[in-house]
């Protein structure tokens, strides 16, 4: 198969160097964050951050809100005992009654300090960058305020983890890191359930409309063997020409989303296959697996936690209670597994993206449409549709647009079905001679 037939050589040429630059940033990227984690880590800038979190408790519980809150109103007086028994391991009378707050806000400025610092290269990546290739229709005020949202997000997970990780080893000092296992284990569930609903923070979703695109979407989830009456349509087009669908939340909440991107500009045979996809990914049970690795991989933090909190007070002089200080360490430590463990999730990806592929094939029977919505997928985001070996050992979550239609002939050819490349759209939409 020559992907000449489908994209002219200056779209692969324009894509190639697209791949380059896009490497090129997250590579930058993750060296500033590993540079910056081992900086604070082992540098006096760990102290000052320390510094600035005792003193900001100092001053939030003895002379603002938290005296008043304790004092004149019953529930937080009973939280924040709470807290504070948690904070100093049961001994509020020998640690400071401040330490849970210093717990809450040595990772929140920690996380604030890394937001400010890898802000420019955001804004250039996310919003000129897009901007450039045409992909964003995000405004300057939208951006901001998406950032602003995620930042608020990012700061209240580190918070809860650091009260949760440091209060809970000084409290419980062996058990703690199964306590917490357990807690991440309920909440990851819980989170799944409530995607439908954080999604609304970012975006709006409406019902789609009855007709046939809806009723075709309805008769591949039945074919698949699940009955979900509920299919919403997202705003994406507010801030991206990207088209995607997929399918979020858990037993109750679950539910088909379609971007409306997809609905404007493709056919409502590649749509219905785009959904046969996931409905593929749900009968092979990825979400499940994806859930399992998540959990072993908070296990695997965790017990890098507790190596860490045991071994890092003999070393760098810290206390050895749960120092706060040590979560640039910790931190630096997954980061660095992360960067080395992305290559077998992107394989592990690839194969269940593939096997969902599989799956909407034999749901669908219309390689046609699969080919085709490969093709307007490759030009709508603009990515190389065959990279070097060494780009997609590292970074492709998916197949290559290449290798998906060969799948689609492939399958075409054992079924004795062919596809009718008149169907699918041969050239860029500015070349003269671009298919029908």
């Amino acid at each position: 198969m020559n992907l000449g037939d489908f994209f002219s050589p200056a779209e692969l040429a324009a894509w190639s160097d697209q791949r380059l630059t896009c490497h090129l940033i997250y590579f930058t990227a993750a060296g500033i964050k590993l540079l910056f984690l081992a900086v604070v880590a082992f540098s006096s800038v760990r102290e000052a951050i320390a510094r600035w979190a005792v003193a900001t408790a100092d001053w939030l519980y003895y002379r603002r809100t938290l005296t008043f809150a304790g004092k004149y109103i019953p529930p937080f007086r009973i939280i924040i005992r709470a807290l504070e028994k948690l904070g100093s391991g049961g001994k509020s009378a020998d640690l400071d009654k401040t330490q849970w707050l210093t717990d809450i806000l040595y990772p929140v400025y920690l996380i604030l300090f890394w937001a400010f610092l890898i802000l420019p290269l955001n804004f250039f990546s996310d919003y000129l960058y897009e901007h450039e290739l045409g992909l964003s229709t995000s405004t300057l005020a939208r951006w901001w305020s998406d950032w602003v949202i995620s930042l608020s997000m990012t700061l209240s997970f580190a918070a809860l983890l650091g009260l949760g990780l440091f209060g809970l080893a000084r409290r419980l000092r062996r058990t703690w890191w199964l306590w917490l296992w357990g807690a991440v284990i309920g909440t990851l569930l819980l989170w799944s359930m409530l995607t439908p609903y954080r999604a609304r923070i970012y975006n709006q979703f409406t019902e789609l409309p009855e007709g046939p695109l809806k009723a075709s979407i309805q008769q591949v989830m039945e074919k698949a063997g699940f009955a979900l009456e509920r299919v919403e349509v997202v705003d994406t087009s507010r801030r991206s020409r990207r088209a995607n669908a997929f399918i979020m939340g858990e037993g109750p909440t679950k539910r088909v989303v379609l971007s409306d991107n997809l609905i404007k500009d493709f056919h409502p045979r590649e749509i219905q296959f785009a959904i046969a996809h996931e409905a593929g990914h749900q009968k092979e049970e990825h979400p499940f697996r994806t859930w399992l690795t998540t959990s072993l991989a908070a296990l695997l933090f965790l017990l890098i936690c507790r190596l860490i909190l045991w071994s890092a007070p003999r070393r760098f002089n810290l206390s050895p209670h749960a120092d706060p200080r040590t979560l640039p360490m910790i931190l630096l430590a997954a980061q660095i597994l992360f960067m080395l463990n992305n290559p077998l999730s992107a394989y592990l990806d690839r194969q269940e993206e593939t096997k969902a592929d599989q799956q909407a094939l034999q749901l669908t029977e219309d390689p046609t449409a699969y080919c085709s919505l490969i093709v307007r997928l490759t030009r709508l985001n603009q990515q190389d549709p065959d990279p070097p070996a060494w780009a997609r050992w590292y970074f492709r979550h998916h197949p290559t647009a290449k290798e998906r239609l060969e799948m689609g002939f492939d399958w075409a050819k054992k079924k004795g079905t062919g596809i009718n490349k008149y169907e699918i759209p041969l050239r860029a939409p500015d070349d003269p001679t671009e298919g029908s």
